[in-house]
């Protein structure tokens, strides 16, 4: 029984861990641009190379956020009731993180702002979009199960054209709704 207890709190630690570095990936771009337009040397450096060296930070931890999803404990696999394409739909986020942060004038708002929206977006689990997981092979699905719940289902591989080449294999829960796919 303690044994189990210790699986179970260990894989709840790695699921906060693991949610704590997408709600970064997916906020971190505001950060990011708002040095770059500050057009200010930091540390010494002018803020254009400066906000690129920040760029990286997400495409980094995106890299780590791949690589531990295999600690996650893997769930069974789903059956698929009806399915769509997620890739293009956080698009709007995005850009509204990047005009947000062009319009922020000074650094205690921008502070504030963040804080507020890496809260909301991890509180909502819902985007934990990556843009850089598109990059690495990785797709996004809606997927309705015969029971009626939608879960967002992150996959590597090409795309699925249709229901019948489902095959989610080894799925990693990141929370009730989101589960992403890793092999190995």
């Amino acid at each position: 029984m303690a044994v189990t207890y210790a699986i179970l709190l260990k894989g709840s630690y790695m699921r906060f861990f693991f949610r704590i570095l997408l709600t970064i990936t997916a906020t971190f771009w505001m950060v990011a641009v708002y040095i770059i337009k500050t057009r200010k040397y930091i540390f010494g450096i002018p803020s254009w190379f400066f906000g690129l060296f920040l760029l990286a930070i997400p495409v980094f931890i995106s890299l780590i956020t791949i690589k531990i999803a295999k600690f996650i404990e893997p769930e069974q696999l789903i059956t698929c009731e009806e399915f769509s394409l997620a890739d293009n739909e956080f698009l709007p986020t995005y850009l509204g993180y990047f005009f947000v942060s062009l319009s922020i004038g000074d650094n205690i708002t921008m502070s504030i702002l963040y804080v507020i929206v890496f809260l909301f977006t991890f509180l909502s689990q819902t985007q934990y979009f990556n843009p850089f997981f598109l990059l690495f092979g990785y797709h996004y699905y809606h997927i309705l199960t015969p029971k009626g719940s939608r879960i967002f289902v992150i996959a590597r591989g090409s795309v699925i054209r249709n229901r019948e080449n489902i095959d989610f294999q080894n799925l990693r829960r990141i929370n009730d709704t989101t589960f992403i796919e890793r092999k190995g």
